[in-house]
């Protein structure tokens, strides 16, 4: 895949031959007898000697051009999941037209096996993601040898993908302590269980829709009327992980997996996230993150730069600093 950011991509088409081993030997041996054919004398053997060439010029013209217009009559499509994470296949939808038969097909960068693709039908290749990043284009290489099998024709296409793929790194376990933090003043929806205690604000009666947990039994023992437990809102715990990729150079990816770790402990115990981070389209970013996959996404489109300003007040943790 090619990355998504500015900067100069390959060519979109690129088209190249060479003679293949069967073809190498019947060239081999077409040099081999065509003297020979020169060696008679008189009209008949020098019509026979034209008529050798013009059929050996016959075979290498159609054995050429053949799978040349072949493959430049092919036209590619290609779609992509969104979401994807490095070192795992990515299942591609690739479409191969143009009325070819025995046309094979491989997905580049990394380079993988050919495959032979029906004509026109939409068929599933495995592609594996090897790097952390946003992808918008796709290289693939297809090739033929119709009809004679003499020589091999092979064009590669640079594609665009029908939307931008994040990759993730796959993340590193990380323990994760919960801290207090200022959500807006209140408690984060989802967010993690209040200790048990020191949370009664006070008591009152019994409303019709009270849950029976919340009976004070105390209360309602020396009032004899039942009497319910109003509780304070949990108090909202998060944190703020903040990855500058400035400088670490082939530690980036490693810190990437790290940030993404810390990112899944916290939304995997219910706390409130902020991801800081130095976004491939967007710059400094400093935002509430309420997912994984979103979580995902952002770590997949870091770069190297400053990252967006953490919060106040917010419990840190810096990585790559």
């Amino acid at each position: 895949m090619t990355a998504a950011a500015a900067g100069e991509l390959p060519a979109r088409h690129q088209s190249r031959h060479r003679l293949t081993g069967a073809g190498g030997t019947v060239l081999g041996l077409l040099l081999a007898v065509l003297p020979l054919t020169f060696a008679g004398a008189g009209p008949l053997a020098s019509a026979s000697s034209i008529l050798v060439v013009l059929a050996v010029a016959a075979v290498m013209v159609v054995g050429v051009v053949w799978p040349s217009l072949a493959v430049r009559r092919a036209t590619v499509e290609v779609r992509s999941p969104a979401d994807a994470t490095v070192g795992e296949a990515v299942p591609l939808t690739v479409t191969v037209r143009g009325g070819v038969p025995g046309l094979e097909l491989r997905v580049l960068d990394p380079s993988g096996p050919w495959h032979r693709l029906p004509d026109g039908e939409p068929a599933v290749v495995d592609h594996v993601a090897r790097q952390r990043g946003v992808f918008q284009h796709l290289r693939v290489e297809v090739r033929t040898t119709v009809p004679l099998g003499l020589f091999s024709a092979q064009r590669v296409f640079l594609l665009q993908l029908p939307s931008l793929v994040a990759v993730a790194p796959v993340p590193l376990s990380v323990d994760w302590r919960p801290g207090p933090a200022p959500v807006d003043g209140r408690a984060r929806a989802g967010g993690l269980a209040a200790p048990a205690g020191d949370l009664v604000r006070t008591v009152r009666p019994y409303a019709a829709g009270d849950p029976l947990r919340l009976v004070h039994w105390p209360s309602t023992a020396r009032t004899g009327a039942l009497v319910v437990r109003e509780l304070e809102p949990p108090a909202p715990q998060g944190q703020a992980v903040v990855l500058d990729l400035t400088d670490l150079g082939e530690r980036a990816d490693e810190a990437a997996a790290y940030a993404l770790g810390a990112c899944a402990a916290v939304l995997g115990a219910g706390g409130a996230l902020v991801l800081c981070t130095h976004d491939l389209l967007d710059g400094p970013v400093a935002t509430e993150v309420r997912s994984l996959l979103a979580a995902r996404r952002r770590i997949a489109a870091a770069i190297t730069g400053p990252p967006g300003a953490p919060p106040a007040r917010w419990p840190l943790v810096e990585i790559g600093r």
